[in-house]
């Protein structure tokens, strides 16, 4: 791996960290995410100017795609708030990070491709798993399974479900793009970036809705409170994205890039601990360690 993908990906993996940080400190709801999302979607708004002419060649099912992935984003990032309100960072990025892989594996066993996973990959998901059950646990208290359904864990687990769910859709989507000769390699993921953003305020204002009484009110006020912490973080979140997306055309494994990016799981903790003055416990930082360590396994198997 070149130099120049090392230079990407770490400062990627850190802003992740970073972001996620910002966001579990301000309590986050949906309006933060739907008011995140919608500035970095207006920051990134001159990239559909510049192709605007070649629109037409986009396929159907890529607006379909985007449309779903919206919801799949959106769904995500009102878990995420969830999480972080009911809990540690230390505890929600690991497993809202690390259960996507498990989710995916299952998803490709259950369809008939499992076999072309190796020795590593699979011992990177039993790492995982390992570090999945650990860390939630606070040492000194009796085993109870319940410990493992507090809010916390429940709202990471279904923001794992909702990150598995549109990581499969963008691929089938970028690819579709990239193959129907209109952009090249490198415009299609940052024009699919637009798509995906506007698609994800649609569907987090749509669930802003719902929650109206919980959430709609919470609009304005948080716009007023937060509003530099909010762009922080809308920027954060997608110029990650573009920073992965520009390293891919400097390695010759993208297994690499998905291994490299598992650097922000211990900061997320360690930030967790030392900015956020959260506990730390001996399952906590063991947990922490198999899962990243899994994840690299998984991400170079």
């Amino acid at each position: 791996m070149s130099l120049t993908a090392v230079l990407l990906l770490v400062p990627a993996a850190l802003l992740h960290a970073l972001w996620n940080m910002a966001g579990k400190r301000q309590r986050p709801s949906t309006a933060f995410f739907l008011l995140a999302n919608t500035a970095a979607a207006l920051l990134m708004s001159p990239v559909l100017v510049w192709h605007w002419d070649r629109l037409p060649a986009v396929p159907a099912t890529v607006w379909q795609l985007a449309l779903l992935t919206g919801f799949f984003n959106g769904g995500y990032y009102v878990a995420l708030a969830r999480a972080y309100r009911a809990g540690d960072l230390g505890i929600a990025y690991p497993l809202i990070r690390s259960i996507p892989a498990l989710l995916i594996t299952l998803f490709e066993v259950l369809r008939g491709k499992g076999e072309h996973f190796g020795p590593l990959y699979l011992g990177g998901i039993v790492l995982l798993l390992l570090g999945c059950f650990i860390l939630p646990f606070r040492p000194g208290l009796e085993f109870r399974w319940s410990r493992y359904l507090d809010a916390c864990c429940r709202w990471a687990g279904l923001g794992a479900v909702f990150i598995a769910g549109y990581t499969l859709i963008d691929s089938a989507a970028v690819g579709q793009l990239r193959s129907c000769g209109a952009f090249s390699n490198r415009e299609a993921p940052l024009l699919y970036m637009v798509f995906q953003s506007t698609s994800v305020s649609l569907w987090l204002a749509a669930f802003g809705l719902v929650e109206r009484r919980a959430e709609g009110a919470a609009l304005r006020s948080t716009l007023q409170r937060e509003g530099r912490t909010i762009l922080l973080v809308g920027l954060g979140i997608y110029s990650c994205y573009g920073m992965v997306l520009a390293s891919m055309a400097y390695v010759d494994n993208v297994g690499y890039v998905a291994a490299f990016r598992q650097l922000s799981i211990p900061v997320g903790a360690l930030m967790g601990v030392w900015l956020l003055k959260e506990e730390s416990t001996r399952n906590k930082v063991l947990g922490t360690l198999l899962i990243f360590a899994g994840l690299v396994m998984v991400g170079l198997g």
